[in-house]
């Protein structure tokens, strides 16, 4: 059964610049209260995420991670990979692959001019009869 993450409402929360922080800020038990500070300004905005990360929409999908190939990496199991569809995989990028049957979040790796998929437990090389396709390149991992 697929999980699936229902976001109700947007929230407004503070951007504060860099530049503008202090080690008077705080935040309090009431989120209310958080910011702003009584006489500092800050401007309020609703920040789409989606669209700072997201460079193709129509070729980008969400996936929640169910294996832990490359725990090592930070891609652990429960974490949310954004997938593209159309960016050419390279050497070295992880990616969501089809292999014989089943989709699996490899990283790719070229040895003598043919793919292999590499994970914690060792390297999977691709023979030319084998089911394979790659779905796309993780572009990047929210951890939650």
């Amino acid at each position: 059964m697929a999980n699936t993450f229902v976001f109700e409402e947007f929230q407004t929360v503070p951007v504060v610049s860099l530049s503008d922080m202090n080690p008077y800020m705080q935040t309090t038990e009431d989120s209310r209260q958080a910011f702003p500070i009584p006489g500092e300004d800050f401007t309020f905005m609703r920040l789409d995420l989606s669209r700072a990360v997201i460079r193709n929409p129509a070729q980008t999908f969400f996936i929640q991670l169910t294996e832990g190939h490359l725990a090592a990496a930070g891609y652990l199991p429960g974490c949310i990979a954004l997938v593209d569809r159309q960016a050419s995989p390279r050497e070295k990028d992880v990616i969501i692959a089809y292999l014989e049957g089943e989709f699996t979040i490899r990283r790719l790796k070229i040895i003598d001019d043919m793919p292999a998929l590499e994970s914690d437990e060792g390297s999977i090389g691709i023979e030319p009869d084998m089911e394979f396709s790659v779905w796309g390149v993780v572009k990047d991992v929210l951890h939650l």
